[in-house]
């Protein structure tokens, strides 16, 4: 059927709500941090074939393992085998296509008049699912088999109820079986309200305007950005970066490569010289690689651009099977998000080469999670904190990066103070900028942060962070920003600069420092405004010698004020 373009844009609009009420009652009902403070999890709706149209939350990455995620269902059960009320669950990242095996993934077939009309999908990040430690992600897994339960599509929910069985086969492989269940029919209770409430959409404006007005969207979505690329001269640029190591080969990098060619309003991005599947925890599944090269691609074109299914139209991926980039079953996949984010910084750099206007720094490295888990924790049972490592943003032509913001996932934060302290046996000691972390720039890369937690309970801690060795590099003559580090005990003289991927044992009273990198610079340093160079050493973003140093500024304090530009050098002097 044909319909109008009012009447497509209300149901645009109200499946937009769909997908924002799903994400609200995700967070809302979630048991652990991960989920409900740091907002690990998505929650949208796909059409008949799985094609993702509408998703809410942060990893906007998701979306294209949620079309992975139903065929692995119809895979294993029919559409003829689908009844309503069913829901199914799946985490093996080789057959759902999620990124490693803590996210599991819900699905719920909607039905209108007995037949399917589309799925609701969530995905969220579980803090243990079983595996080598607490946390599940250990430092020391070869295989995936190390990472936890690998469930393929199963039967979650009927409109009878929950499968005990499922429910007990999950409960048994989890150190905190409770949370982990409690987040999973958060995952599966929103799911059915977006079946329910797609119903109710169709009941308003009828089954073949909500099917027209799906694919519509990813119609426009295609034009948009097929109109976008004509925009960008044709022509080839290349990127690179590396992570410090897989965590087996410490002496060997993992190298990152990216060639686009861009040719009328059509991308090829070929990933072939990239390292070769790691024995160590940092691949990353070809569905993830891909995913976050096409939203970099979205933040060199136009960001206001939607994130679904119709952007992976005007993109062909070279990536030979055995890379980092598209390991091969069984390789263990759990460190995967310091991967990714070096992907989507390399192809964001090659990108900005081919379209300079939309040119973006890269983002710290260094991101990724850290597990402690206790044996008793506050409420006298066992707990696993997971807490995400939060980097900061890279400039832009003409903006600051933003400071403690997480790359990619711009809504996935690290769990306030508050709620740390109250649920695990944990003291934040510190939680503050990080002086000169900024890559220095014309425009600087958001400022880094240290954050101390001191734990209170002996307790394992597995730390699955990047770069403490190579760091993001600076764009049209901008500068790189500091690396991570992660130092155990820093008060004291036998302190122990850990490495970026690691599993030990702490005791009581033990401080582990995170100083996280804050993201590149844009432009020559010496070029940047004096006021802002002023700005930043009053609020302690720059000290006094690196305005000097660096920026070409002397910051002289005032009797009883603070310090102020005394002079500035001119762009041609020596650095």
């Amino acid at each position: 059927m044909t319909i109008d373009l009012v009447t497509t844009e209300v149901v645009s609009s109200r499946l937009r709500e769909i997908a924002s009420m799903m994400e609200y009652a995700l967070y809302h009902s979630g048991y652990s941090t991960i989920l409900r403070e740091s907002k690990d999890g998505t929650a949208g709706l796909t059409d008949a074939e799985g094609r993702a149209i509408i998703i809410g939350g942060g990893l906007q990455y998701h979306f294209l393992a949620y079309q992975r995620a139903v065929r692995c269902v119809l895979d294993r059960f029919p559409a003829d085998q689908l009844r309503p009320g069913d829901s199914f669950v799946a985490n093996d990242p080789y057959q759902c296509g999620t990124a490693h095996a803590p996210d599991l993934v819900a699905i719920t077939p909607a039905f209108y008049d007995d037949r399917v009309i589309g799925f609701a999908v969530s995905i969220a990040h579980k803090a243990d699912i079983g595996g080598l430690v607490p946390g599940s992600s250990g430092a020391a897994a070869r295989e995936i088999y190390h990472d936890g339960l690998l469930l393929p599509a199963v039967r979650f929910r009927t409109a009878a109820g929950p499968n005990g069985d499922v429910e007990a086969i999950i409960r048994n492989n989890s150190r905190i079986p409770d949370v982990v269940l409690g987040d999973l029919r958060a995952q599966v209770g929103c799911t059915g309200l977006g079946v329910a409430r797609l119903a109710g959409l169709c009941d308003e404006y009828g089954v073949g305007a909500v099917r027209d007005t799906m694919a519509s969207i990813l119609t426009l979505t295609k034009r948009r950005l097929a109109a976008e690329l004509r925009g960008w001269t044709d022509g080839t640029a290349e990127a690179e970066g590396f992570l410090d190591h897989d965590g087996v080969a410490k002496d060997r990098p993992v190298r990152i490569h990216v060639r686009a060619t861009k040719q009328a309003d059509r991308l090829v991005l070929d990933f072939s010289d990239c390292s070769p599947q790691t024995a160590g925890p940092v691949n990353l599944t070809s569905c993830t690689a891909q995913a976050v090269s096409l939203l970099a691609l979205l933040t060199t074109a136009d960001p206001t651009i939607p994130v679904n299914l119709g952007i992976a139209d005007a993109v062909d991926f070279i990536q030979p099977a055995g890379l980092v980039v598209n390991p091969q079953h069984p390789a263990t996949v759990n460190h995967y998000f310091p991967t990714g984010h070096l992907v989507y910084n390399c192809v964001l750099s090659a990108l900005g080469k081919l379209n300079p206007a939309r040119a973006v720094a890269p983002s710290g490295l260094g991101s990724g999670a850290v597990s402690i888990g206790y044996k008793r924790g506050r409420a006298g049972k066992p707990a696993v904190i997971y807490e995400l490592l939060i980097t900061s943003l890279g400039a832009t032509s003409r903006h600051d990066g933003a400071a403690i913001v997480q790359a990619i996932d711009h809504i996935t934060p690290g769990a306030p103070v508050e709620i740390i302290e109250t649920e695990y046996p944990i003291r934040v000691r510190s939680f503050d900028i990080w002086r000169d972390s900024g890559g220095p720039g014309r425009f600087r890369g958001g400022i880094g942060h240290v954050r101390e937690l001191e734990v209170l309970a002996d307790s394992t801690l597995t730390v699955r962070s990047a770069n403490h060795r190579f760091t993001a590099g600076g764009v049209n003559g901008g500068f790189s920003p500091k690396a991570s580090r992660i130092v155990l005990n820093p008060d004291l003289v036998e302190r122990e600069e850990l490495e970026p991927i690691q599993t030990r044992p702490l005791v009581a009273g033990d401080v582990i420092r995170f100083e996280r990198s804050g993201g590149a610079g844009f432009g020559p340093p010496w070029e940047r405004d004096r006021a802002a160079v002023l700005d930043d050493v009053r609020n302690g973003y720059v000290s006094a010698d690196s305005a000097l140093l660096i920026y070409r500024v002397e910051a002289v304090p005032e009797s009883g004020a603070g310090p102020e530009v005394a002079g500035h050098k001119g762009a041609s002097d020596e650095q």
